[in-house]
């Protein structure tokens, strides 16, 4: 026996729920205890590179096989990220990161050369695995969750780029102006979170289909805490080496 629809009020109340769930994870709270300094922040800067040009990747895969109105709501999110925001005159988000990377030092040869940490690798992996191979509403809600997981509307206390960006301002003296990725992500990703709950208003509708949403965001979130747990781990590192 099928198991009966929940409202769109109650997908969304149980999605937020596990945005916040995962905030206030282990993996994140390991995250967020480690000290900050220039060789860390550094790290995390870069491995985040190579996750965002793995979100690219794994957005085309799921336009790719999503129905044409889906295509068109996911080619308006990557705009912002694959060309910036020409109308107010903001930089890809590849090239934010970039800008972001020289307040610690970093140069465009560091971006060109770095490769992911182990565990950077299998997390974006992983990720590539359900947006080609699960069905499109499974991974497109895969790829939605991670949005709304870095949303102040939905986060208590903000989502990641906030928290990110509040201990490089407080534990490194970096401003937010000088943070060109942290601050753009804690602007888009407010709009950017809502684009799960437009889609499941039309395809979102039905116990199964319900189900599918849920599988891929719990799938993505899991990935997700693999991803910040191998930060955490390279980072601590780096801070245990310096005040060695």
């Amino acid at each position: 026996m099928t198991d009966k629809a929940m409202s769109l009020n109650e997908l969304d109340e149980k999605l937020f729920a596990m945005a916040n769930v995962q905030l206030a994870s282990q993996e994140y709270r390991n995250l967020y205890a480690v000290p900050l300094n220039r060789e860390n922040a550094a790290l995390y800067i870069l491995q985040r590179h190579h996750f965002v040009l793995n979100r690219r990747c794994c957005w085309a895969a799921v336009q790719c096989m999503a129905p044409f109105d889906v295509k068109g709501m996911i080619w308006d999110h990557e705009e912002d990220e694959l060309v910036g925001d020409r109308a107010r005159g903001v930089a890809d988000h590849v090239t934010l990161g970039m800008q972001e990377g020289e307040a610690v030092g970093l140069t465009l040869d560091d971006f060109a050369n770095s490769r992911p940490a182990d565990g950077v690798q299998v997390a974006c992996y992983a990720w590539l695995h359900i947006a080609r191979d699960k069905p499109w509403l499974e991974a497109f809600a895969a790829s939605c969750i991670l949005e709304v997981a870095n949303s102040d509307a939905i986060v208590k206390s903000g989502g990641n780029a906030r928290r990110i960006g509040e201990k490089m301002r407080d534990e490194l003296g970096i401003g937010f102006e000088k943070q060109a990725s942290n601050a753009e992500h804690m602007e888009v990703e407010i709009e950017h979170a809502t684009l799960l709950s437009k889609a499941a208003a039309k395809y979102g509708t039905t116990a199964d289909a319900q189900a599918q949403i849920l599988r891929g965001a719990d799938a993505s979130l899991a990935i997700d805490r693999v991803y910040k747990a191998a930060l955490a781990e390279e980072m601590a590192s780096l801070a245990d080496a310096v005040a060695a």
